[in-house]
């Protein structure tokens, strides 16, 4: 049985904070498993929020300079982490997403800001970070990568939803997995919740209160998006350009739009579901279960409606694979990385083959033993 202790960073598309999560993993014979030792989400500075969210619109240098800056940012904190735990002497690395601020795979390129040279230099400990650039590289999407983890960490489930900024759908198809970006969440319902001076819509009681408006939701769900073929994905620059302008110029209480996009995510989850037992010629069985988790997890209305709209067993797990999750997974790509083992899969990204995405810094506090090129 071999062990890793890492520290799995993750940084959303909603900029709500840094997620840390400490991580015991060990492979036996082939299997993986987990534990999380301690796990913690640092809100995101207001002047990161800011910098972050206008950052698509700045020129190169300000980009460079981000990038490096915002590397920094994350390598002091997860040393606060890493001294407030006490957990330097077991820490082998940290596994760093970065934040997305470009993702154009039909033009061969992603970029996920937060250096990771920085990191190492703040923290200390090796980094492995870049994960997605490979996949990209090989005419994949990139994204999700998050089957790689339903895979070996949650064999129980026929399928997935992460509810983040924007959803994104896996299932286990019996032979393999395949999954892909939905439709924006907390993306759009917390910008709405932010016109009337909240930071999200608690529990989707908002939403719950308004009514769907029809014009709003032909429109929304006409989309060109919701028809094409996966594998495919979403980004925060193709949310901001064409989803939110639809949402701001119609005639609508806050209320009513909330409920309108409430409805929408549930519609189009139910759409994909249906994508992908049509496409891979599977049923969904009777006793089908599909794992729910990001913050959206936490909006008891849309997961209503979600049930309502969806032929199987939604499961809510505990708060802290709600949150957590996708820094959990971002320490399981890492250790594949170190390992040299596939942490792409091709059938859902669409790359011509599986890959073994990352860059690797080293860190002055501590060395990886092995460095895989």
């Amino acid at each position: 049985m071999e062990h890793y202790k890492v520290i799995g960073i993750m940084t959303g598309s909603s900029l709500d904070g840094l997620d840390f999560a400490f991580c015991d993993i060990t492979v036996d014979s082939g299997n993986y498993h987990y534990k999380v030792l301690k796990a913690e989400c640092v809100p995101m500075p207001d002047k990161w929020k800011l910098r972050l969210e206008k950052l698509v619109m700045q020129n190169a240098v300000t980009y460079i300079k981000t990038h490096t800056f915002f590397g920094h940012f994350m390598g002091e904190e997860v040393r606060k982490f890493i001294d407030a735990n006490n957990i330097a002497g077991d820490l082998d690395f940290i596994a760093s997403h970065g934040q997305t601020i470009f993702h154009q795979p039909e033009n061969h390129f992603t970029s996920q800001i937060g250096d990771g040279a920085a990191i190492a230099v703040r923290s200390g400990f090796p980094v492995v970070c870049d994960f997605r650039t490979t996949d990209v590289a090989l005419g994949g999407q990139g994204t999700p990568i998050a089957p790689i983890a339903n895979k070996l960490f949650f064999p129980d489930y026929n399928f997935f939803l992460n509810l983040g900024g924007i959803a994104n759908i896996a299932a286990n198809t019996g032979d393999k997995f395949v999954a892909f970006d939905i439709v924006p969440v907390n993306l759009v319902l917390n910008k709405l919740a932010s016109q009337i001076g909240k930071d999200y819509d608690k529990d989707g009681e908002l939403a719950r209160s308004g009514s769907v408006n029809k014009g709003l939701l032909a429109e929304l769900n006409a989309s060109w998006y919701y028809a094409k073929e996966y594998p495919k994905s979403l980004s925060g620059g193709w949310v901001s350009k064409v989803m939110l302008p639809v949402v701001q110029r119609h005639q609508a209480s806050v209320a009513d739009k909330l409920r309108t996009v409430v409805e929408v995510i549930a519609l189009q989850t139910a759409e994909s579901l249906k994508q992908i037992t049509l496409t891979e010629g599977i049923t969904v069985p009777n006793d089908a279960k599909m794992l729910v988790t990001g913050g959206g997890a936490f909006n008891t209305f849309l997961i209503e409606q979600l049930q309502e709209k969806l032929p199987l067993q939604i499961v809510v797990p505990d708060r802290q694979t709600v949150e957590f999750k996708e820094a959990i997974l971002m320490a399981l790509v890492g250790v594949l990385r170190v390992r040299n083992e596939a942490n792409c899969l091709s059938s859902v990204t669409g790359a011509s083959r599986n890959n073994i995405g990352g860059a690797i810094y080293q860190g002055h506090e501590k060395q990886l033993k092995t460095v895989i090129s």
